[in-house]
């Protein structure tokens, strides 16, 4: 009997049951957004065992086994809708490698992506390209600035770090809910912290991106539950995550501008 060690190398379908126990993590309560969103970019490039489970490891068991036992359930639906979602999108499909050790495909926009129409009530949908493009839009009339140093877009609200007003030696959270609320409190934050720039997002090809979230990451009637946008101590990026009700679930990655950086689509088992 084969038993797997913390240096044994992660594959694809690790990292997205790992990114689906923090998921479950998320919204049960156990950890915050802020630590999700840190977990889950460790775990997309995680590549051992060992890193993946130091990244669980302190979760309550019961939603380690719920979230890997409901994507395992899926695993005979699965093979049923992937057929369906083979045949209504023919054309783009990216096809799956059998072996894991193989590089996956890079994600394609979809053509004809949502209207992009301003959005002028005061709640915004934040999982969408428009609803974005319209944070953008009133985060620069709030505070004058496209600048922070991170983001992270849910459908009913979005939150920010960015160096504090007072100072660009401490680093404070604005969470917003149809308008923007400043924490009370503010961290140190680093001298050599990597900014990201909200005005450099090319909404028209993460439109193309967020419409494209089923077939790109093999995950029938996918839903975007999450998006975020850092730079940390790479170059800047803006990763997407998707799931559907059957517990399938996916990401990706892109440059603010729309090119593919990396693709972890879901795998049946």
């Amino acid at each position: 009997m084969t038993t797997n060690s913390s240096r044994t190398r992660a594959r694809d379908v690790d990292r997205s049951d790992t990114c689906a126990v923090l998921d479950a993590a998320l919204s049960d309560g156990q950890i915050t957004v802020d630590e999700h969103a840190t977990r889950t970019a460790s775990a997309m490039t995680a590549t051992t065992l060992g890193q993946l489970d130091l990244l669980v490891h302190d979760l309550q068991k019961a939603t380690l086994r719920n979230a890997v036992a409901k994507v395992r359930r899926i695993d005979k639906i699965w093979y049923v809708a992937a057929a369906s979602v083979v045949l209504a999108a023919m054309v783009g499909f990216l096809t799956l490698s059998a072996d894991d050790s193989s590089p996956a495909p890079l994600p394609v926009a979809a053509q004809g992506a949502e209207p992009l129409a301003p959005i002028v009530s005061s709640t915004l949908n934040t999982v969408t390209a428009s609803g974005i493009r319209e944070f953008i839009t009133r985060y620069n009339n709030k505070f004058g600035t496209t600048v922070i140093d991170s983001a992270n877009f849910f459908d009913d609200h979005a939150s920010v770090t960015r160096a504090a007003a007072i100072s660009p030696n401490l680093e404070e959270d604005i969470d917003f809910r149809g308008g923007f609320t400043t924490s009370e409190g503010s961290t140190s934050r680093s001298a050599s912290t990597t900014t990201f720039d909200l005005a450099t997002v090319d909404i028209d090809k993460l439109a193309g991106y967020l419409a494209g979230a089923s077939t790109n990451l093999n995950v029938p009637d996918a839903e975007i539950t999450h998006i975020s946008m850092s730079s940390s101590s790479q170059d800047p990026r803006i990763s997407i995550y998707a799931s559907n009700d059957l517990g399938a679930s996916g990401s990706m990655e892109l440059t603010p501008d729309g090119r593919p950086i990396r693709l972890a689509p879901f795998t049946p088992r």
